[in-house]
């Protein structure tokens, strides 16, 4: 049997947890949820194919998506993260440039439909909106840019 693809939701948030868990499951990745920012910690030891971090303004986690995203690159600087939310697509961009400014030099910000197979995943950063996943079309493309860019 294969081995589990397991993805971390770094920074959870209800959308994360209630619309993107089975997203997840049927684009055949098991899904683990960080309860607060000691258990992400520990979490991060683990081995993981990406991480998904939430922009919402609240998450158990109790830290922002820059922070989050600060740790994740910490303790595992090659995962592949994907920020996901329920804003527009111009205001998930900002925030999630907010949230990786610091740390890469030239980041790369696609949604579903403009992602590029055999992008640098360090430095390129899928953005999914509650509105990737509202009808099949939309989902089948979200996946297959998940499976791409988390492998």
């Amino acid at each position: 049997m294969a081995a589990e693809k397991r993805v971390l939701l770094a920074r959870p948030h209800a959308f994360i947890v209630h619309q993107m868990r089975p997203f997840l499951l049927d684009a055949g990745y098991v899904a683990v949820g960080a309860r607060d920012l000691d258990h992400l910690r520990t979490e991060l030891a683990s081995t993981f194919k990406g991480a998904i971090i939430s922009t919402a303004v609240t998450s158990t986690v109790e830290e922002d998506a820059a922070a989050v995203f600060r740790l994740v690159r910490e303790r595992q600087p090659r995962l592949p993260v994907v920020f996901a939310g329920m804003a527009d697509a111009a205001t998930m961009r900002v925030t999630a440039e907010r949230a990786v400014k610091d740390l890469v030099a030239s980041p790369v910000f696609a949604g579903p439909d403009d992602y590029r197979p055999g992008a640098d995943r360090q430095a390129t950063f899928l953005i999914l909106r509650k509105d990737d996943l509202l009808d099949a079309a939309a989902v089948e493309r979200s996946a297959r840019a998940l499976r791409s860019h988390f492998g």
